[in-house]
């Protein structure tokens, strides 16, 4: 109890006071707060368009009032933006004002509206067309159904040439062994580079520069290595390669003549003595790029990786395994993306290597020549299938590849 003196009567007075709580204060748990679930691909594909929809629907609706407290105080309410007086004109106007950002990007939707996507709504049509001639303008095709795809598939389009199968098989050989070798010896070159530290802007710029050169004109040049040609001291040599195995007692090998060295009967044949030159072509020519890629990307690898590697007495293999190649493992999953992406567009370093027939009667065709091969002939309803199967294969691959990265690749 607390005393209190009163003045006016000196008389003393007590107060009860609070009373004292001497229990320790007991904290209740939160209860824990559950974890949102994930949403499934579907569900937020439908959230994106109903967000996009209800975005685009307030960009043209009226808007309302924005109403707020007076200023004097009083307590009444006062209108300050009136939504629903704003003209056709000014809602136009704000709206464009708004999206002013899409004005930086407008000429390259453009192009890639009339280049890209335009083309490839086109294929996916004209393909459907069955005997598309589009010459004739009174009766341009005879109907819509999958003829052309089952013509191509069987190889019976009754115009000779390239076969589908053949063509998909020289594309799949070619690209499935070149890009990761390619990629293999780029890491080692430029682990290698990274290195040696007095000449590296040198040793780039002469790396770089067959990558700069026409795949075309570097084809041609780059199959003299391999055939037979003339010079004036002997107009009938073997070529380069051929010489050089001569040494190990190698009779030579007409390499760039498919038929002579297949292995398989009918229609589908390994052609393996031209799939080497086409092999060693483009890993050659695709090294300038991927070592370029790879070594900037050693240089954002943190170098206390390494320290803690050397003194822990870890050999080169190891930190190349366990370091270098997990740290920069993205620019690898790229490499290897873009790589089967071009290698199954390949064209022009095939004909640069084996001619315009692409062999003999187009035996060592790629699926981007098969489909050239139809449009010269006219036969562009086959050509717009071929395009489209080859779309088809390569988005599959893009999604292998993109689910394998997914659960392969390491994000720092």
């Amino acid at each position: 109890m607390a005393k209190k003196q009163d003045k006016s009567e000196g008389v003393e007075e007590f107060t009860p006071q609070e009373p004292v709580n001497n229990e320790p204060n007991v904290q209740l748990s939160e209860t824990p707060t559950p974890e949102p679930q994930k949403q499934s691909f579907g569900q937020k594909t439908k959230n994106a368009f109903a967000n996009v929809g209800s975005t685009v629907k307030g960009w043209f609706s009226k808007q309302p009032p924005l109403v707020v407290p007076a200023a004097d105080g009083s307590g009444e309410m006062q209108t300050i933006v009136e939504g629903y007086n704003l003209s056709k004109k000014e809602k136009f106007i704000r709206f464009c004002r708004s999206q002013s950002g899409w004005l930086f990007v407008l000429p390259a939707v453009l192009l890639l509206c009339i280049f890209t996507l335009y083309p490839i709504f086109n294929a996916f049509i004209r393909a459907f067309m069955e005997n598309y001639m589009p010459t004739n303008k009174a009766h341009p095709f005879d109907g819509w159904g999958f003829e052309n795809f089952v013509r191509v598939l069987k190889g019976d389009t009754g115009m000779g040439g390239a076969n589908f199968w053949q063509c998909l098989l020289n594309t799949f050989i070619v690209t499935i062994i070149s890009v990761p070798l390619s990629i293999i010896l780029a890491l080692l070159i430029a682990v290698a580079l990274n290195s040696i530290k007095a000449v590296q802007k040198a040793y780039q710029t002469v790396l770089f520069l067959p990558y700069l050169t026409n795949a075309l004109a570097m084809g041609a040049v780059f199959a003299t290595f391999f055939q037979i040609i003339g010079t004036k001291s002997n107009t009938e040599t073997v070529g380069l390669v051929n010489n050089f195995l001569g040494i190990f007692g190698i009779s030579p090998i007409d390499w760039l003549n498919p038929n002579m060295h297949a292995w398989g009967t009918g229609t589908v044949k390994f052609y393996w003595a031209s799939y080497t030159v086409a092999i060693v072509y483009d890993v050659w020519a695709g090294l300038p790029f991927k070592i370029l890629i790879l070594f900037s990307a050693l240089q954002s690898v943190n170098k206390q990786y390494y320290d803690a590697a050397k003194i822990d007495g870890a050999s080169k293999s190891k930190v190349l395994l366990k370091i270098t190649a997990p740290m920069i493992s993205p620019m690898l999953s790229y490499l290897f993306i873009t790589g089967i992406m071009g290698g199954m567009k390949a064209y022009s370093s095939i004909v640069g290597l084996f001619g315009e027939q692409m062999g003999m009667d187009y035996n060592m065709g790629t699926v981007v020549g098969y489909i050239y091969q139809y449009i010269d002939k006219g036969q562009t309803g086959y050509a717009f299938a071929g395009s489209l199967l080859l779309f088809v294969i390569i988005m599959i691959i893009t999604a292998i590849s993109n689910r394998v990265s997914k659960k392969r690749v390491t994000y720092t």
